[in-house]
């Protein structure tokens, strides 16, 4: 390794675990003093003279380890099992990079990018499902005579909103595992999920609060739309490559999609600070808690309504 880097230093680890542990899962980012971990079987030489095909297991700091160096590295570690067993050696070389510069590799940039994109955009079918089949209802006047039933009409909105609920994450992770499965920081991204989820289907519900006919809402669903469309396309890494600080950011920073798309991009990166994720959970969610309480109100008063007809 000496002829891929200026400086080699060689700790010995204790255990296998113990590499393993101190890097971490592949994708992830975390502070590290070391440039490369190697998992070398004990019995390495023996099974590929036997035949057998021993698992050798390579960590990268991303930040660290440029990718002509990576190849370099894998290169040496194929060249080296070669000189034991010709002419082609039985090797399995499993790699794992942590702190990757995403930016560097366009592949996984674009491979992120095209999952938080997927994931951002399929909430907007909650969006648009929950106040259609809320207006739907006033518009075909099947509301009132739903009223006759021993469902209350808190009941008949409550099980529309989780009908539509369930719909819209079985939509979201079959995207998920469309676009690759889940990567990053698993447990946010599927919190994240849950929270889009969650957003997309309390505004969604507002609307169909409001309004009383498709054609009314129209205008106001394609507002909606347009809070999730923008920072989905304009927000994350494509926004880091247009630059922070222009007068359209700092109008993108003024929407709560924003913080969904800012923290489902860092967890699927898993890049982001807890402070970063703790702000754009908490926006999300009292956004979320804003749009229900309204809707609330709204349902509330014409419950009473339906109730006085």
């Amino acid at each position: 390794m000496g002829n891929v880097l200026d400086k080699v230093q060689v700790t010995t680890a204790s255990s296998a675990n113990e590499v393993s542990t101190t890097f971490g899962a592949n994708g992830s980012s975390r502070p590290i003093n070391y440039d490369i971990g190697l998992i070398v079987p004990t019995d390495f030489k023996q099974a590929i003279k036997a035949g057998d095909t021993p698992q050798i297991q390579l960590y990268l700091n991303g930040s660290t380890i440029t990718a002509q160096q990576s190849s370099l590295l894998q290169e040496a570690i194929t060249n080296y099992a070669r000189l034991t067993a010709h002419p082609q050696p039985p090797l399995k070389l499993v790699m794992a990079t942590i702190n990757a510069d995403t930016k560097s590799d366009p592949t996984q940039f674009l491979s992120e990018l095209y999952k938080g994109m997927s994931l951002l955009l399929s909430f907007l079918v909650g969006l648009t499902l929950m106040p259609n089949l809320l207006i739907e209802e006033k518009e075909k006047k099947t509301l009132r005579m739903l009223m006759v039933t021993p469902a209350t009409f808190s009941d008949v909105v409550l099980g529309k909103l989780l009908t539509t609920l369930l719909y819209q994450l079985v939509l979201s992770f079959i995207i998920l595992f469309i676009t690759g499965g889940p990567s990053g920081n698993i447990a946010l991204v599927l919190l994240y999920i849950l929270l889009g989820a969650t957003l997309a289907l309390s505004g969604g519900l507002l609307i169909g609060t409001l309004f009383q006919t498709s054609s009314s809402a129209g205008a106001f669903s394609g507002l909606a739309t347009t809070c999730f469309f923008l920072p989905t396309i304009f927000g994350g890494p494509l926004g880091e490559l247009i630059g922070r600080g222009n007068i359209f950011q700092e109008i993108l920073h003024m929407l709560p999609t924003y913080y969904l798309t800012d923290g489902l991009y860092g967890a699927l990166q898993a890049q982001s600070s807890l402070s970063t994720q703790l702000l754009d959970i908490g926006i999300t969610l009292g956004s979320t808690l804003v749009l229900l309480l309204l809707a609330a109100w709204f349902l509330r008063h014409q419950a009473r309504v339906a109730v006085a007809i």
